[in-house]
């Protein structure tokens, strides 16, 4: 590290303390900024940790209470750092030069160490990669807003008229009742061959053309994805493209929508043995605004960690990749398995169903389940896709949808204008027959018509 941020980290952290110790107003709004680990020098540190201490026991920590509670050693320091403030009015200006300086300080630091942990040891090198990664997702202190701002802020955005970034999925339906915003945790779960990939390929396609995405795949290739994107877009038969049955006519369709086949901002990653710090660091490069994980049960635990079972692993996995969305503002959409209903069981999934792990439900913003109603029905392409969870908006909804398994695209089924006819019909026929009936049973049972025959009516007995 050079001499001149270390020059600068220490004076920053020195304004820092002195601000404290001259104007306890600055106490509060440091100690959400900063933490310990932005002060490299151990006495200040040790300060630091001494005003904060006092401050949560609601003690004022002015320079004679802060010296003893450090145990009496520290009074010409404390006397030293007011002396050399300044002002307390730049207080957390001193606070955002402190924070970055420390990060350079340790990101220094972690640099020298990967670089002797790569000449020994691949795995400890690896965990020091993912604290140089952590280092710049960290969030140093909360954000505390009251209500006088929000409502101040609620008014400006709306006077705007910008809506949030929310992201859209190409299905209409799901786009009016899901907000999904930079930095949300969405699962899609699924049976065994559901479609979830045909799906979760489909929304990334989609989001592809105006945002960056990647997909992290864990079981299939970037050939096998690429195929189901061909026949997608291209609508020949993916039969005839796994198959490499393609006739002159398929490559000339193929070649015609070349723009739409390359044109989606969509990278493919393979993923196979990385953790969540792993996915984290590439997101970060590749400056994705949308990661698809296929699929969460797949991802390995984090590296240095104790031995875990798979609900353990599973339930860290799920937390992680809620932390990492938050963090970065990177919004990730993660495939799921769900467990089967035990054999001789009916029963349709739920938000208990995510295979391994009852975190996964409490850390979605938004959950979606995907599956057959009729599961002993394998030729049967119609899906129920269920809104599950919505924490911003209406749950428990059941979307009808039909998957073309030839062309790998999932539509939204809903009724024909000739069968919303023939529906109408039938009810005005039926209202028709009730309100005859219901005319019939106002009649008196006991009543009788008696009617005089005269002549030669037909109907008389001689």
């Amino acid at each position: 590290m050079s001499a001149l941020v270390t020059e600068l980290a220490l004076e920053a952290q020195i304004n820092v303390l002195g601000s404290m110790l001259i104007d306890p107003e600055t106490i509060g709004p440091l100690l959400h900024r900063l933490t310990a680990d932005d002060f490299i020098e151990g006495r200040y540190r040790n300060i630091f940790h001494a005003i904060k201490k006092l401050h949560g026991q609601g003690k004022e920590p002015d320079p004679l209470v802060v010296n003893d509670a450090l145990g009496g050693n520290y009074r010409e320091i404390l006397a030293g750092l007011m002396e050399v403030t300044p002002t307390s009015a730049n207080a957390m200006e001193y606070a955002a030069i402190c924070h970055r300086t420390a990060q350079q300080y340790h990101l220094a630091e972690l640099g020298e160490q990967l670089a002797s942990a790569a000449a020994s040891s691949l795995d400890e090198a690896q965990t020091i990669a993912d604290k140089i990664t952590a280092l710049f997702c960290e969030k140093p202190g909360a954000r505390i807003t009251n209500l006088r701002q929000c409502y101040e802020a609620f008014l400006d955005r709306h006077a705007e008229g910008k809506r949030p970034p929310y992201f859209t999925w190409g299905i209409p339906a799901l786009d009016e009742r899901i907000y999904v915003e930079p930095g949300d945790f969405t699962v899609l779960g699924g049976y065994p061959s559901a479609g979830k990939s045909a799906l979760a390929l489909q929304v990334a396609l989609h989001i592809a053309e105006k945002k960056r995405v990647g997909y992290f795949y864990y079981e299939n290739n970037d050939k096998k994805l690429f195929d189901r994107v061909v026949a997608h877009k291209s609508k020949v038969s993916f039969k005839k493209i796994k198959r490499f049955d393609l006739q002159e006519a398929d490559f000339e369709q193929i070649v015609s929508v070349q723009t739409s086949l390359v044109s989606p901002d969509l990278e493919f990653v393979d993923a196979s043995g990385m953790t969540v710090g792993d996915v984290r660091a590439l997101a970060l490069s590749g400056r994705y605004a949308l990661v698809v994980v296929d699929y969460l049960q797949k991802i390995r635990a984090g590296r240095g960690r104790r031995p875990m079972n798979d609900v353990e692993r599973v339930t860290e996995i799920s937390s992680d990749l809620q932390e990492f969305g938050k963090q970065t503002g990177i919004a990730v959409l993660a495939l799921s398995q769900l467990s089967r209903p035990q054999p001789g069981q009916k029963s349709f999934p739920g938000m208990h169903s995510f295979r391994q792990s009852g975190q996964i439900e409490q850390d979605a913003d938004v959950a979606l389940l995907l599956f057959r109603e009729n599961e002993d029905d394998p030729d049967n392409q119609v899906r129920t896709l269920k809104i599950g969870k919505n924490k911003e908006g209406e749950a428990n909804v059941s979307l009808s949808m039909y998957l073309d398994g030839d062309t790998q695209t999932f539509s939204r089924v809903v009724p024909g204008e000739n069968q919303q006819a023939r529906t109408k019909e039938i009810a005005s026929h039926y209202a028709s027959e009730g309100r005859k009936a219901r005319a019939r049973n106002k009649r008196d049972p006991n009543q009788v018509k008696i009617e005089e025959l005269e002549g030669e009516h037909k109907d008389l007995p001689f």
